[in-house]
């Protein structure tokens, strides 16, 4: 997962910052997580396994993944 992290962002791009850099980190793994389907997962996307799961066992979790989707305010 650090050789993918790195190949997409240091080894792809220039910052003039440690917070550009930071938030390009930042804004890569919040896509990776919300949109990459993953083999471990069945094809499924991070988000769609916990929504699967809530749905079976709600008493797991104290806050709904639904709440959590990336939207125009975010």
């Amino acid at each position: 997962m650090v050789r993918t992290i790195k190949d997409a962002t240091v080894r792809a791009f220039h910052y003039a910052s440690i917070d550009d850099l930071r938030r390009h980190v930042r804004d890569w793994l919040l896509a990776y997580n919300y949109a990459k389907q993953l083999k471990a997962l069945r094809f499924k996307t991070p988000l769609e396994a916990l929504k699967l799961i809530s749905a079976e066992k709600p008493e797991l979790f104290v806050r709904q993944p639904s709440h959590d989707m990336l939207g125009l305010n975010t």
